[in-house]
């Protein structure tokens, strides 16, 4: 080989190798950014499962080691530190409108709405599960009958607020379980469930608590009544 093309072949390698070290760079930063995808994903995935093996009566799979808020801020976090991310100039806040929460119904609007948990919660409670602390309650829970709804607060007092919650739930002094399951404990609640299913009290889920969703979850526990009250 002659000292022109082992000057050339230098030259080569040279560029070769810069071009990879670069090339890594941006492969470790896609990278980040694809894990932190996936975490979210798995996640996502894990709380459909245990949803819907709670839905349907089924052994619940044991949940992925992050929730699906935790798994989406690392990967915002990811993102965020792309640098087009940073040289991306502000966008303004979008004006919106955010729509309107179901309000409080009036007593005849709510017996018409939920009739046979109406009549249900005339001999039982209505128990609310969740990391409660600090909550306006009375802000919350979209109910005329306020004084037939039990709160139970599992951030304040732990294991101990469930108490003998399974033992009442089997005597029948329950009408029906809402868990806020995005901010409770699945230990928490696994007895009480699991006593719900023994004595078909109905059990919703309910998200964070939210107005919104407490009414959808009150909508599946009418539904349920139904379904075990035809006619």
């Amino acid at each position: 080989m002659s000292d022109a093309e082992s000057a050339l072949d230098e030259v080569v390698e040279a560029v070769r190798a810069a071009l990879h070290a670069r090339r890594a760079k941006i492969t470790a930063r896609v990278q980040r950014v694809a894990d932190a995808l996936r975490t979210y994903e798995r996640a996502l995935e894990s709380e459909l499962a245990r949803s819907f093996a709670e839905e349907h009566g089924l052994a619940r799979p044991v949940p992925f080691t992050l929730g699906s808020q935790r798994a989406f801020e690392l990967l915002d976090a990811a993102v965020r530190e792309l640098p087009e991310a940073a040289a991306r100039p502000p966008r303004p806040a979008p004006v919106s409108v955010p729509p309107p929460e179901p309000s409080p119904a009036p007593a005849a609007q709510w017996a018409s709405a939920f009739p046979l948990l109406t009549e249900a919660l005339a001999r039982a409670k209505l128990v609310i599960i969740g990391a409660l602390s600090g909550r306006d309650r009375s802000s919350s829970i979209p109910l005329e009958p306020a004084a037939h709804v039990e709160w139970i607060d599992t951030e304040r007092d732990g294991a101990h607020a469930i108490g003998n919650l399974p033992q009442r739930v089997r005597q029948g002094r329950v009408a029906g379980v809402v868990i806020l399951e995005r901010v409770v404990q699945h230990r928490h609640t696994d007895p009480v469930v699991a006593a719900a299913r023994e004595a078909r009290v109905p059990v919703a889920f309910a998200g964070q608590g939210g107005k919104a969703s407490l009414v959808r979850a009150l909508e599946r526990i009418e539904a349920e009544l139904v379904q075990r009250n035809p006619g």
